[in-house]
């Protein structure tokens, strides 16, 4: 059975844009980037639009929906990011940083960004997809450590509960005997 070259478009767009979503909310959460039209937030903001327009198939509205933004905010930070880039070392900064981010990220949800899609480079993709193996080892070591650790951690609550159960067993007993020694007297 033949899928139609529309539908795995219209997929696409779906799995991208929960990818893009859950991106964001990490990012903003890592970085602190609020609402708020402080310079900062909107240097992000601004970057983050047009990473998005610039490697996905995604509409201007499916992108301001993420940020909770409107589909013109997303075509005004597009046409600005030529001059941002070129005399805001700031903003350079930030859409350099998250451009590797993002583009990582879309390579480990299966997504291959348009800048790379259309490339006839094929060792930079090979050396974009070496980085994100070595990224997915190093994540799969701290959650094998991480693993170790739970499981450490557990006995010892094993334990600890354990011990507290004797205590309890023996705080009884001794109640016991003390009012079996209060009714003696």
């Amino acid at each position: 059975m033949q899928i139609s070259r529309e539908f795995q478009e219209q997929l696409g767009a779906a799995i991208s844009y929960q990818a893009v979503k859950s991106f964001w909310k990490g990012y903003a959460e890592q970085k602190k980037v609020g609402t708020s039209r402080e310079r900062y937030n909107v240097i992000h903001r601004h970057a983050f639009m047009h990473i998005a327009r610039e490697h996905l198939y995604l509409t201007t509205v499916m992108i301001g929906r993420v940020l909770g933004k409107d589909h013109a905010t997303v075509v005004h930070a597009c046409k600005k990011h030529e001059s941002n880039y070129r005399w805001d070392g700031m903003y350079r900064s930030v859409w350099d940083n998250m451009n590797d981010e993002m583009q990582d990220m879309l390579l480990v949800h299966g997504i291959v960004p348009k800048s790379i899609e259309h490339s006839s480079d094929v060792t930079d993709v090979h050396f974009k997809f070496i980085d994100v193996s070595r990224r997915l080892r190093s994540l799969i070591q701290e959650f094998s450590e991480y693993k170790v650790a739970v499981a450490r951690d557990l006995k010892r609550v094993k334990e600890f509960k354990e011990y507290t159960k004797g205590i309890q067993k023996r705080n009884d007993e001794l109640n016991q005997e003390l009012l079996r020694l209060k009714n003696l007297l």
